[in-house]
């Protein structure tokens, strides 16, 4: 995100703080599953990443 945001402070704590509202309304449960869902996958390809590289 700090590639994407060109270290935009400002930008990614206003992305924090957009999470934390979609949180805390009436959806927030079904979003924290999501969230949950979509960091372990990206957590878990990363692993695999790493476990194919030759170096």
């Amino acid at each position: 995100m700090i590639e994407l945001t060109d270290d935009d402070r400002a930008a990614l704590y206003g992305a924090l703080l957009t999470v934390a509202a979609k949180l805390r309304g009436p959806d927030g449960a079904q979003a924290l599953v999501l969230f949950r869902r979509k960091g372990k996958r990206a957590f878990e390809a990363e692993e695999r990443g790493k476990g194919s590289s030759t170096g």
